[in-house]
């Protein structure tokens, strides 16, 4: 059986891989690099490892030792761990002292560039997970109104240009004004900040750069990301077709329509 090598962070979506590797053929081989969970993957992988999210040497070690020539890296990492202590070896202290002036995605970028240097693959974290990509249209019962569609349009615009920037990839939009933009706080704090200003009726927009590399994050929302928007009383959440994972798509699109809400996928 073929292998392929999972970089797994925190979250659902490296389980979901491991499954989805399995229903394709593959072996899944997972390394985490955040908190070890072997229980996560009991019964879908009999190898996994732990490593630290800063040890890429171990990481590239750990791989071909065991025979993967393809990796996907998927699961949350978050970015202020770059404003705080993690281990690391020569490797990532080397990447960090070329790209210290740089954004994330740069880091990022060159330690993808050594696992390809060391003869690793990086498939793009849809590849076997396409089934949780929506296509375009009104995914709920509940359509937005017209001037909810005029927020819907504004908020995709404005979050595809902070993602441009490598900034964050969520805002929060009512009446035309935008009220608050993702940074380093992440997607959560963000909502919550634009609920405290806008109140009841805000739109929530989540979009990624346009020439986003899908092979290090897939926009993803789930239904953590609903119950967020339903406290802080949102009407509509909007999201990019065929770019954002949606989790548990069905079970989100009823609890939606119980709580009146509106889930759209734009192009």
């Amino acid at each position: 059986m073929e292998k392929l090598g999972i970089i797994a962070g925190a979250g659902e979506l490296p389980v979901l891989l491991a499954h989805a590797a399995v229903t394709h053929g593959r072996k899944p081989i997972i390394v985490q690099i955040t908190k070890p969970d072997v229980q996560r993957f009991a019964g879908i992988s009999d190898e996994i490892h732990t490593c630290g999210v800063g040890q890429i040497q171990k990481i590239t070690r750990t791989l071909l030792k065991s025979g993967v020539r393809e990796v996907v890296l998927i699961g949350k990492v978050e970015k202020n761990i770059l404003l705080r202590p993690f281990q690391v070896d020569a490797t990532i202290i080397k990447i960090l002292a070329q790209h210290r002036r740089k954004k994330p995605a740069a880091i990022i970028s060159a330690v993808l560039a050594h696992l390809e240097s060391s003869g690793l693959s990086i498939l793009t974290q849809d590849r076997f997970l396409t089934h949780l990509l929506p296509q375009p249209g009104v995914l709920t019962a509940k359509e937005p109104t017209a001037n909810q569609w005029a927020d819907v349009e504004l908020g995709i615009t404005i979050a595809r240009q902070i993602a441009n920037l490598d900034i964050g990839q969520t805002v929060v939009v009512k009446n035309q004004i935008v009220l608050a933009m993702e940074a380093i706080e992440g997607t959560d704090a963000t909502i919550q900040r634009g609920g405290v200003l806008g109140r009841k009726g805000i739109v929530v927009a989540k979009a990624a750069a346009e020439n986003h590399d899908f092979r290090v994050d897939v926009p993803t929302v789930g239904m953590q990301t609903l119950q967020l928007l339903h406290q802080v009383r949102a009407d509509v959440l909007a999201v990019e077709a065929r770019r954002t994972f949606v989790m548990n798509l069905d079970a989100l699109i009823q609890q939606a329509n119980r709580w009146k809400m509106s889930i759209v996928a734009v192009e």
